[in-house]
């Protein structure tokens, strides 16, 4: 199997319109300098190598920033999207982007993203050599109040960076953005929309239609694939975007379908059924919130089967020498309708929490990457807890990664060389990490590959979300190995992962229409392991409806025999 990552991406826009791009004519790139220490010679190569993914994304993007003829949105703002793939080098784009309009323009870069992938976007300003000056960074969880204060002081920004855009998709997100006062916006994501509403918002953006236009379109079009396809076309050959990234590297094995007991499936049903009853409550936000329990008590319900599996699975990994990603749901449940023989309310730990436990059980240390908690990216008073978990979650990582790292004077932590400039290798601390699908996107700490470092094998459980299984998926991309990923999802028949499947199933054909090559082998894993899953099931239900109708047969003879009035013989008794 050819190793993809010796050689530059795949570059998708191309092959969608017979390499009709159009040129960016000026190199913004060339007025970036770095400061005058080891790391300008990152800078250097980035300028200068062979693989041009890099400068081609910032000249594009600023070439169509700075173009006066350009589309502008329904607010007036030009805007660009860089679609390219996980480990392409999106965070060194966004940062080099920044630098690039804060020069040519003689003001501010405002560049935002999550709270916790701030410092990793910091220490790629480091490795590129380049101080702070020209780019403000603001999480995008204080963006409301940073627009409000900046309209306020009336202060105005070159640009609005938008790193892992995917986050568009909540509204809160894209008005605080729109508040911003730049005339431009850029948006970076590997998986930027998964559905017609997400794929609206940014054809508005990069066209300058009207939002409802376009949903009108699209809702009109026969076939919805064909007509993202289409206008996908017309964005990029336009110079509203580009798309690179690299083919999934590794093999991706059939789906595991675990058994599913009886019991689990009658507590399943009793699950639906009780808030089936508390559901008839006519108060419509109390609704949504039991919908949203119910979809966390059977998802993490169903996942529990999966701990024993998963953990036997990994320690074989282990005794082979692999690394082993695990990425899942960890969502902690109290039951509002199952009890415990006491009658208190039946707790089930997180999936990755009681994986841990287990794999502690049998003597194996772990890297644990905790979620933050649920909606704390509006509560302020959250924001210490989150600062909390970033900073453990970074060590955590540190602790996975391969390669020889040292913190200078500033506690800044920063990778080991060899005296040819080369990263020095040197064998992560743990073999395992936990990875909840939440917390999947970014981690360049993964970023440098070695000749030396184990394989990784990647177990993966179902999840709804398209852009989360492909952010995920990207930690194959993402690893220390040069050798390539083995990727299993695990599964069974419950109501849970059969819904999963079917919603993860309908993004990844919503992905698949923009042309991605790394979607097609996990397109067929999912419909694959959705219709085993679904089949198994029907005949488990067959099943169980012979077997009532034969208990309901042997009842009716035993009745027909008690009304003939002929009493069964007594015992040793001849008639």
């Amino acid at each position: 199997m050819e190793n993809p990552f010796e050689r530059p991406p795949l570059n998708v826009s191309a092959a969608l319109v017979d390499g009709l791009i159009p040129p960016w004519k000026k190199d913004y790139f060339a007025a970036i300098t770095s400061n005058p220490n080891e790391h300008h010679r990152l800078l250097n190569s980035l300028r200068t190598g062979e693989d041009p993914t890099i400068r081609d994304g910032v000249n594009l993007a600023l070439s169509r920033l700075f173009d006066p003829e350009a589309p502008k949105d329904p607010q007036n703002r030009t805007a660009f999207l860089v679609h390219d793939g996980t480990g392409t080098g999106k965070s060194f784009q966004a940062i080099l982007a920044a630098k690039a309009i804060a020069l040519e323009t003689g003001e501010p870069a405002l560049v935002t993203t999550r709270a916790d992938l701030i410092p990793p976007l910091r220490r790629d300003l480091d490795r590129l050599g380049l101080d702070d000056s020209g780019i403000i960074f603001v999480a995008t969880e204080q963006l409301g109040a940073f627009a409000k204060d900046a309209k306020k002081e009336r202060r105005t920004f070159s640009v609005a960076i938008l790193d892992e855009a995917q986050d568009c998709r909540y509204p809160m997100v894209r008005n605080f953005l729109d508040k911003i006062p730049a005339p431009r916006q850029l948006f970076f994501s590997a998986t930027p929309f998964k559905n017609i509403s997400e794929f609206c918002y940014f054809d508005s953006k990069l066209t300058g239609e009207p939002i409802h236009q376009v949903k009108n379109e699209m809702n009109a079009a026969p076939d919805v694939h064909a007509a993202v396809t289409d206008r996908l076309k017309r964005i990029t050959a336009a110079g509203g975007m580009i798309h690179r990234e690299f083919p999934f590297y590794g093999n991706v094995h059939p789906g595991r379908l675990l058994p599913v007991t009886a019991e689990t499936h009658t507590a399943e049903t009793q699950l639906v059924s009780g808030y089936g009853r508390l559901l008839q409550s006519p108060d419509l936000p109390q609704q949504r919130k039991l919908k949203e329990d119910l979809a966390v008590e059977l998802n993490t319900a169903s996942d529990a089967t999966k701990v024993n599996s998963i953990l036997q699975q990994t320690l074989d990994l282990l005794s082979r020498n692999k690394k082993v990603i695990v990425t899942g749901d960890d969502l902690p449940v109290a039951s509002r309708i199952l009890k415990e023989p006491d009658g208190l309310p039946k707790e089930i730990p997180g999936f990755l929490s009681a994986l841990r436990q287990a794999l502690s059980g049998q003597g194996v240390e772990c890297s644990f990457i905790q979620a933050v908690p649920n909606y704390s990216a509006s509560i302020p008073d959250l924001a210490a807890e989150r600062a909390v978990i970033a900073s453990r979650n970074f060590k955590e990582m540190a602790r996975f990664a391969d390669g020889g790292f040292r913190n200078n004077e500033a506690g800044q932590r920063l990778e080991v060389r060899d005296w040819g400039n080369q990263p020095a290798y040197t064998p992560s601390q743990t073999k395992v990490i936990l990875l909840p699908y939440q917390q999947a996107a970014g981690w360049p700490e993964l970023n440098q590959r070695f000749q030396q470092a184990p394989e990784i094998s990647m177990i993966l459980t179902p999840t709804a979300s398209a852009d989360q299984f492909i952010q995920a998926i990207g930690r194959g991309s993402r690893r220390n190995s040069k050798g390539p990923t083995d990727v299993q999802l695990v599964a069974n028949d419950s109501a849970a992962d059969r819904h999963r499947l079917g919603q993860l199933l309908k993004g990844l054909q919503f992905i698949a229409a923009t042309g991605s090559p790394a979607v097609a082998p996990f397109l067929n894993l999912v419909a694959d392991c959705l219709d085993r899953a679904s089949a198994q099931r029907a005949v488990q239900d067959q099943r169980l409806i012979q077997l009532q109708k034969n208990q309901q047969t042997r009842s009716a003879r035993k009745f027909d025999a008690r009304r003939s009035g002929i009493s069964p013989p007594a015992s040793g008794v001849r008639p």
